[in-house]
């Protein structure tokens, strides 16, 4: 009778591990040129650094700049350095929106996917000018994943105290 209830407990205790080390995907530190940023030229180098060290097999890992008219512009080969993946443009003179592709492997095995956007104008708005919701975007939807499971483990790990009391209280 008590090999039961002590399985059951153990279990209940276990849930939150599991789904914590589930989600413990890497995520974006920083990003070379910020999201959202307003340049006056376009960037030479364009670069992410994640939470994580990166793995390099084949071409796992990739950047990709595409212009508002929709037109990819020439990257090299991205470079895993530890957690940074880097990716070299050729020299251009453009201006206008452009939006960032990546895809890196995460030395979990996992694939991290995402983009985002900056924009390089003749005339750059100064930092005190841009909105500030802007500022507090995020790159990727990842931190709000990672709240949420955080949420739900803290909701299970409560819930598995309760059980166990309400257990040892009728004993």
């Amino acid at each position: 009778m008590r090999a039961p209830k002590l399985l059951l407990i153990a279990s209940l205790l276990a849930i939150p591990q599991i789904y914590s080390s589930a989600s413990a995907h890497t995520v974006i530190v920083s990003a070379n040129p910020e999201e959202n940023a307003i340049l006056e030229v376009l960037p030479s180098v364009i670069s992410i650094t994640f939470a994580e060290e990166l793995i390099d097999i084949g071409d796992s890992n990739s950047i990709s700049v595409v212009d508002q008219a929709g037109s990819e512009l020439a990257l090299t080969k991205p470079l895993v350095s530890g957690s940074v993946l880097t990716s070299e443009l050729s020299p251009k003179v453009e201006i206008g929106l452009f939006k960032v592709s990546y895809r890196a492997v995460a030395a979990d095995g996992h694939v991290i996917t995402g983009n985002y956007e900056f924009t390089v104008s003749s005339k750059a708005v100064a930092a005190e000018d841009v909105n500030p919701s802007e500022e507090n975007s995020s790159l990727t939807g990842s931190e709000n994943k990672l709240s949420i499971y955080l949420i739900i483990s803290a909701t299970l790990v409560v819930g598995g105290g309760l059980l166990l009391f309400f257990i040892w209280k009728r004993q």
